[in-house]
């Protein structure tokens, strides 16, 4: 299993199996953040990737760096952009995503799914994709089926390569059948919500579906976590709620 680095979250279920994660969040609520401390709390067992679908690496090191700006750890994290592919078809000049010239992206005939699956076969350890949704609108051109068939592919060798791979789905972009299509070809359904209270906003998390976990989380009758994002220690749970 795979800690999360969450000392309460990790003495209740012991960490995660490898496999394939949803983690899916009203937007804002806290899913990429635990993403992004899941990753500095590995640093030293296993590789650390981010495949971002639609934004540039600057970008990507840029919300790191801005999410926690007071966390002392320090994480190697691999950073792979797919923005050339995803913005290629689109009316965004590409001198704004690549350094590269409109002629050297094109001589690669590759979509962003085929480039996806030759980055993904060549990464190993913890995988941040970001994300579902991005894909999701790729999907519009290139055949929802083919996504469905991507994920369960991404699953299969996971599973096989002992592979934790933490997907981001924003909600309420998708229909909802779409969206139970997504949950049912994974592992794992984290749900992360904020709700507006008085004066306060605060952040839930629950398992929807998790593989092998579900019980020990039935048994405890744990229903869902408080969060609180901290600068410095970055995505911490500060409470639970249990069914009495």
């Amino acid at each position: 299993m795979i800690p999360t680095g969450l000392e309460f979250l990790d003495k209740q279920i012991g960490g995660f199996h490898d496999g394939l994660v949803i983690l899916y969040e009203n937007s804002g609520a806290g899913a990429r953040e635990f993403a992004l401390t899941m990753l500095f709390n590995n640093a030293n067992r296993c590789e650390l990737n981010y495949l971002a679908i639609a934004k540039t690496a600057e970008e990507v090191q840029r919300e790191i760096r801005l999410s926690f700006p007071e966390m002392k750890k320090e994480a190697n994290i691999n950073i792979i952009s797919l923005a050339e592919y995803y913005f290629r078809d689109s009316i965004i000049p590409m001198k704004w995503i690549s350094e590269k010239s409109v002629l050297g992206v094109l001589k690669d005939e590759k979509n962003v799914l085929s480039k996806l699956v030759e980055v993904f076969d060549g990464v190993k350890g913890i995988i941040v994709l970001d994300s579902i949704t991005d894909l999701a609108r790729v999907s519009k051109r290139l055949g929802w089926e083919s996504l469905i068939d991507l994920l369960k592919g991404f699953k299969a060798v996971c599973i096989k390569r002992n592979i934790l791979l933490l997907a981001l789905l924003t909600s309420n972009v998708l229909e909802k059948g779409l969206e139970e299509e997504l949950f049912e070809t994974a592992d794992g359904v984290i749900v992360f919500e904020w709700i507006a209270e008085r004066d306060a906003i605060t952040r839930w998390m629950y398992f929807r579906k998790m593989l092998g976990i579900m019980p020990i989380l039935e048994k405890e009758r744990v229903s869902k976590y408080s969060t609180k994002i901290d600068p410095a220690q970055g995505f911490t749970i500060s409470r639970i709620m249990r069914v009495l």
